[in-house]
């Protein structure tokens, strides 16, 4: 008797713990389920917050020559007093002759906009409207991106959809490629942010936000050749330009004077280099000079064939080219070059003037 009791109450045992192990996972699941739609519902409000912030101050752009709409693109405004950001392949869609810039806001008020200027080494220009009180974006910190991270293209899609917003991710950073425009124009990009956020024709130039709502990259191409694969340029590499336009009403770009083709391994294994990765200094491709004359890398005595490959402890490889890092300085600005001749290793300091 004895022993059925025990066998009874240990089965009665087994039962209460199986319900209740069923009992906790089911609560887990509610849980979890729970908290996916949570996690869910917090993108999506920090997404509606973003656009909601960045909108008001993303501008549509159509280019007209004689009366003639030659190309459209978006922009989108850097400062109260209305300096707008855009690609130069969106501003330069005349070729030749004077062209008329009509920009319209976010609330529907148009003005005619002044071309300021375009950036020498990147694809980005620079226009203004005249007004004050304007809406403008706050710039992020492209340094600090990951891939993975979430991110909104917003612009004047395919011309005619204007504000249009699209959502991804960063999927990769340092991409270098060749971008055509429809003048027939070519541009080639370097550490350009990849996102498969869709940047349709007329995206050009538009901003590439985060979910705080600022600028992290300028929409500035996309690849026919697979979906959702768009481009955008770091919004630390046009920083320099928008500070130079906002101190003396003008681009400057700073210039270190060399000619360069970025290391591979492959390169390297081919052409028997003593390093895989770096900028080697070499002759145009008609031969033109390695060092400008005049230039930094001039007077500090660079040479072709020599390998740049390290700037204040930051190695130059493909993720991050000797242009890119350039970039993000102003002229009179002093970098430490690690640089390979042959076998031996050096550093020279230089100082970097502006690009004529």
């Amino acid at each position: 008797m004895k022993s059925i009791l025990k066998y009874i109450l240990l089965w009665l045992v087994v039962v209460m713990v199986l319900v209740g192990g069923l009992l906790i996972l089911a609560s887990f699941l509610t849980h979890s389920s729970a908290g996916a739609d949570l996690l869910r519902l917090d993108d999506q409000e920090a997404t509606i917050r973003a656009i909601k912030k960045a909108i008001p101050g993303v501008v549509s752009i159509v280019v007209s020559q004689d009366k003639n709409r030659i190309g459209a693109g978006s922009g989108f405004l850097i400062s109260a007093d209305g300096l707008i950001l855009t690609n130069k392949h969106v501003a330069s869609a005349v070729v030749d002759g004077p062209a008329e810039y009509k920009v319209t806001l976010y609330s529907g008020k148009q003005y005619f906009a002044q071309l300021i200027g375009v950036d020498p080494l990147d694809d980005l220009a620079v226009l203004k409207i005249f007004d004050k009180n304007l809406p403008y974006l706050q710039l992020g910190d492209s340094n600090s991106l990951v891939a993975g991270m979430s991110v909104v293209a917003i612009g004047n899609a395919l011309g005619r959809y204007d504000n249009s917003a699209t959502k991804g991710i960063i999927s990769g950073l340092g991409r270098s490629l060749t971008a055509s425009g429809n003048n027939g124009q070519s541009e080639d990009l370097q550490n350009v942010i990849q996102t498969d956020a869709e940047i349709n024709f007329g995206n050009s130039g538009g901003p590439l936000i985060n979910l705080n709502g600022d600028v992290i990259g300028v929409d500035v191409a996309r690849d026919d050749g697979g979906a959702s694969l768009g481009f955008a340029i770091p919004v630390n590499e046009a920083k320099p330009i928008i500070q130079s336009v906002r101190a003396t009403g003008r681009i400057i770009r700073a210039r270190l004077g060399v000619r360069y083709k970025i290391i591979t391994p492959e390169m390297a294994d081919q052409q028997k280099l003593p390093r895989s990765t770096g900028a080697l200094i070499t002759l145009g491709e008609h031969n033109e000079a390695a060092i400008s004359d005049g230039s930094p890398a001039a007077a500090a005595g660079l040479q072709a064939d020599d390998i740049i490959f390290e700037i204040d402890g930051k190695k130059i490889d493909e993720r991050l080219p000797l242009q890119s890092y350039i970039a993000q300085f102003s002229p009179g600005k002093k970098l430490g070059l690690k640089i390979q001749r042959g076998t031996q290793i050096f550093t020279k300091i230089v100082t970097l003037d502006e690009l004529k």
